[in-house]
């Protein structure tokens, strides 16, 4: 009785046994179990949101990586254009054939309307294509036109090079020259007979030319081994195999007795070959080396040279504006060096972007005696002493002295390389 009593005068109480019923109840309390339940199913879609955007960025940074190694990839060897240095590649041959010309030099398009029209000059333009060389065989502007062509690559300011195989089974470099407007008809004449008349198992000679105003056709032979540069540096076949010591050995004594058989003959040319680097020495089946592309300073536009010319990247232009034929001392030093080590210098590149500045790393290296640790490992075991190589070496880092009278000069460098058996 005392326990009813208590209850019913505590009027704040409700619910049974109580008469009185409870209103607006708070919810049951969730059990322990269902809670759980809920946050953990909170957090599972924060984990799988999570794990997701961490996907995503492993593929954006992965995209990153593969684009900017490709990147340096392109950089380590010529871009573009000098990529087709050491590549060679192929050209649809109708792309060759659209060159033809009338009588009066004028070019004519690729189209069928105009090929057809230009059928009754062929015979004269026959004619346009002057020979300077004739040792292998008369050849006519006609022949060009109806051989396949390959195109070798591209040289920039200078123009472009393709490759032809006449019908006689001769295989020949035409290279079409856009930036040597300098001179006139006659001059440019008397300058290509000159080429022809140079004999020297070093130096491709022209075989024949053709003049045009907007641009010039010269034709020389084919060397099936390629340039240097695309040997050394663009493939990994047979060919590069065959680089071990004797033969870079010959190939740098070559490249020195054609460089001073140039420097005899064009000793009045401010830079007589002026366009020395190893994407213009040419091997023979032989791995004999022979220098393209010289003497041509005279030729070319005076607002094109710098741009054209190696010879003009040399320290005493690029600080001077200054080049002399130590300039072409400078050139030979890096090709040198480069056929040493087996590096491709960033020199030869328009921004100096890729390859190694083999000038600054082989000088320093040689200055803290470790010059042995540069020479190509694909020869260092090669024949053939370390002293005689590091001996070469040294010779190039001399002929790349950043002030030219530091160079040596031309009779040293011959006499120091025979030297070297």
């Amino acid at each position: 009785m005392i326990r009813c009593n208590l209850a019913e005068e505590n009027v704040g109480l409700c619910g049974k046994p109580l008469p009185k019923d409870c209103q607006g109840a708070p919810p049951p309390v969730p059990s322990p179990s269902s809670k759980f339940l809920k946050e953990n199913r909170i957090h599972g879609k924060a984990m799988l949101a999570a794990t997701t955007l961490f996907i995503v960025l492993c593929f954006v940074v992965a995209s990153m990586v593969s684009t900017q190694r490709r990147k340096k990839e392109e950089l380590s060897i010529p871009r573009g254009r000098r990529r087709d240095e050491l590549l060679p590649t192929h050209l649809p041959p109708e792309s060759f054939h659209r060159f033809s010309v009338d009588s009066s030099g004028r070019g004519r398009s690729g189209s069928k309307r105009d090929s057809t029209a230009s059928q009754p000059t062929i015979k004269n333009a026959m004619a346009d294509l002057v020979m300077v060389n004739d040792e292998k065989g008369k050849l006519g502007l006609q022949d060009l036109m109806k051989a396949a062509a390959e195109v070798l690559g591209s040289s920039g300011v200078l123009g472009s090079a393709y490759k032809a195989v006449l019908s006689n089974g001769l295989a020949v470099v035409v290279k079409r020259m856009r930036g040597i407007n300098r001179l006139d008809k006659d001059e440019f004449d008397a300058e290509m007979r000159r080429f022809g008349k140079l004999k020297h198992p070093n130096v491709l000679t022209p075989l024949a030319y053709h003049f045009r105003r907007e641009e010039k056709l010269i034709v020389s032979e084919h060397m099936p081994k390629g340039s240097l540069s695309y040997v050394l540096h663009g493939t990994r076949d047979v060919v590069h195999a065959n680089l071990n010591w004797p033969t870079r050995l010959k190939i740098i004594k070559g490249i020195a007795r054609g460089l001073s058989y140039i420097h005899t003959e064009y000793a009045t040319y401010e830079v007589p070959h002026g366009n020395l680097k190893s994407s213009n020495v040419l091997l023979s089946n032989n791995y004999d080396p022979l220098l393209n592309d010289y003497a041509f300073e005279p030729l070319i536009n005076v607002t094109n040279v710098a741009q054209a010319l190696f010879a003009y990247k040399s320290p005493e232009y690029l600080q001077y504006r200054q080049v002399s034929p130590k300039s072409d001392i400078y050139c030979l030093g890096i090709i040198i060096m480069e056929i040493m080590t087996g590096k491709f210098p960033s020199q030869y590149l328009s921004h100096g972007e890729g390859g190694i500045d083999i000038v600054q790393w082989v000088q320093l290296s040689i200055l803290q005696n470790q010059a042995e640790e540069l020479i190509d490992p694909e020869i260092a075991n090669n024949a053939g002493s370390v002293d005689q190589k590091l001996q070469v070496l040294k010779i190039g880092a001399a002929c790349a002295e950043s002030n030219p009278h530091k160079r040596l000069d031309m009779n040293e460098i011959i006499n120091r390389i025979e030297e070297v058996s």
